[in-house]
């Protein structure tokens, strides 16, 4: 069955899985999931997360860091001179 962000949010809250910050950021997205089944409340709990964290990654968070280029200015793999210890 293909199942939205804010129903997931609320059969989580309903089983009291996961994160507030979760629940949360699937009541924000517009994106679905699906997940197997006929209703939400016969899926397993570990699919219901799985699911949920899916659409959790397609949520923008402020908190979330930009990542870098592969390789710049990391302690492996850094050009020379990057890494912590090296004037």
């Amino acid at each position: 069955m293909i199942v939205a962000g804010t129903e997931l949010a609320g059969e989580l809250r309903r089983r009291r899985l996961g994160r507030a910050e979760l629940r949360e950021s699937l009541t924000r997205t517009s994106e679905s999931a699906w997940v197997p089944g006929a209703q939400l409340n016969e899926a397993p709990s570990e699919l219901l997360m799985l699911a949920a964290l899916s659409l959790a990654d397609s949520v923008a968070s402020p908190m979330r860091s930009v990542p870098t280029p592969l390789g710049l200015g990391t302690a492996r793999g850094g050009p020379p001179g990057t890494s912590p210890g090296f004037a």
